[in-house]
């Protein structure tokens, strides 16, 4: 069974977190949740999660990718965040999947793994150095980095991670059951 780390700062962004978490889930993956300050983070629109346990002392090691929900203020925590950063570095390293949805590209930036060819949440490229941009896809992998552009693209996204870690059956099973005509 694959298993994913997903980090939670306080400032998350709900829809995504729950959405992508759901999915993965549904999808047959073992999902990690790590607090990266507290155990129980708050999303930016006030939904708290009890998360598995905190981020510090984790690694690479045990998970076949790492997903960072965006949000503007969790996405701050996740790029200035040492464990968080050295973690990434460490998926990197190993040429692990690493996802980022809607401003946690930034955090990518931040570690120095974003490549060019990436979406994210409309502005927030504004801020970022990597060129390569798009708006045309709600998906965009390039090597290992797989990123998204926002809460509104969050199921597929999830189903896109589905497709890369268990394989096309299970995607499409789930695209259908989740009645998600719209991801390609």
């Amino acid at each position: 069974m694959p298993r994913v780390l997903v980090p939670l700062a306080n400032g998350f962004e709900d829809i995504e977190a729950v959405s992508i978490v759901d999915v993965l889930r549904r999808g047959g993956i073992e999902v990690t949740l790590a607090g990266v300050e507290t155990m129980e983070p708050k999303g930016a629109n006030g939904i708290t999660i009890k998360t598995d346990r905190l981020f510090e002392g984790l690694s690479a090691d045990n998970f076949d990718m790492i997903v960072l929900p965006g949000g503007f203020e969790g996405t701050e925590v996740l790029s200035t965040n040492i464990n968080v950063q050295d973690v990434i570095k460490d998926f990197e390293a190993k040429n692990l999947p690493i996802g980022a949805i809607c401003a946690a590209p930034r955090a990518l930036e931040a570690a120095g793994v974003l490549k060019e060819g990436f979406t994210c949440y409309p502005s927030v490229e504004e801020s970022l150095k990597t060129g390569g941009y798009t708006d045309e896809k709600f998906v965009v992998e390039t090597e290992n980095i797989m990123t998204s552009r926002g809460p509104g693209t969050a199921i597929c996204f999830g189903l896109e991670i589905v497709k890369k870690l268990v394989g096309l059956p299970k995607y499409n099973q789930l695209k259908e059951g989740l009645l998600a005509s719209y991801c390609n």
